[in-house]
């Protein structure tokens, strides 16, 4: 994810960035399929939808879906907008994004626990929006290597990794038999080349975890459920601002 030289630190605070951003998509993703029967965090869908709608001739739903993806985009050029307006801060760089997220997020969720039976579509335009923000933000950060809002790339890399893994345990014993074999093992779960493997498996199993969380909170409680992505938010906020937040790779932004 980062280049040798990134340090330790950095690469830990960046790495719990994108897995606590995961799990507040996986959340997010889970309480709108349930409060407005949408994946929101899935434009690929969306785009599909816009398509299928005009093969169909069905208009009104072509423009829900395009109005879905418009509000994505909208929310990836916030979030470019403000980065580059904060590029130089030596703390609290993606403060600004993660707020507006925030205020989006905690926004809908009071909204919603208002107005219950509401199905505005004002809501899901800004829950869009607010996951077209962080995917932006993560990419950012990342360098385009990580996205936090869908896994399709996520899992796909991880299939990669696993053969390259496999290939290098697998050289290990060619040179040194068993021996080599073993070492190779031992040495698996700490080497620096398999480092992006261990973040995607993560950020997957962060978004599961997320969309658990997300759907059992939300068949408990309803609406308020969204304050769980609210209070990670929170948590990257001080994680950003904290003293690893001013030792940011310099071409992550």
């Amino acid at each position: 994810m980062f280049s040798a030289a990134t340090p330790r630190r950095s690469r830990l605070a960046y790495s719990t960035l994108a897995l606590l951003l995961a799990a507040a998509a996986g959340t997010v993703n889970a309480t709108s399929f349930f409060a407005f029967g949408q994946h929101l965090t899935h434009m690929t869908g969306h785009v599909t939808a816009v398509g299928e709608a005009v093969a169909s001739g069905k208009w009104e739903g072509a423009l829900l879906a395009g109005q879905m993806v418009l509000a994505f985009v909208v929310g990836a050029i916030t979030a470019a907008a403000l980065l580059d307006a904060s590029r130089h801060r030596q703390r609290g760089r993606h403060a600004g994004a993660l707020l507006v997220e925030l205020v989006t997020l905690g926004g809908v969720g009071l909204w919603f626990h208002e107005h219950p039976d509401s199905n505005e579509p004002t809501l899901m335009w800004s829950l869009a929006f607010a996951m077209g923000l962080q995917n932006a933000l993560v990419t950012r950060v990342s360098g385009a290597v990580v996205r936090t809002t869908h896994l399709t790339g996520v899992l796909t890399d991880i299939g990669i990794q696993l053969v390259r893994m496999a290939v290098w345990v697998r050289d290990g014993a060619r040179e040194r038999g068993l021996r080599g074999l073993w070492r190779k093992m031992l040495d698996l779960p700490s080497a620096e080349q398999f480092e992006r493997t261990r973040l995607h498996v993560g950020l997957a199993l962060a978004f599961l975890l997320g969309s658990i969380l997300g759907s059992a909170l939300y068949l408990r409680y309803g609406a308020p459920a969204m304050a769980m992505p609210c209070v990670v938010l929170l948590l990257v906020m001080a994680l950003d601002v904290s003293p690893a937040g001013s030792h940011a790779p310099a071409t992550s932004l």
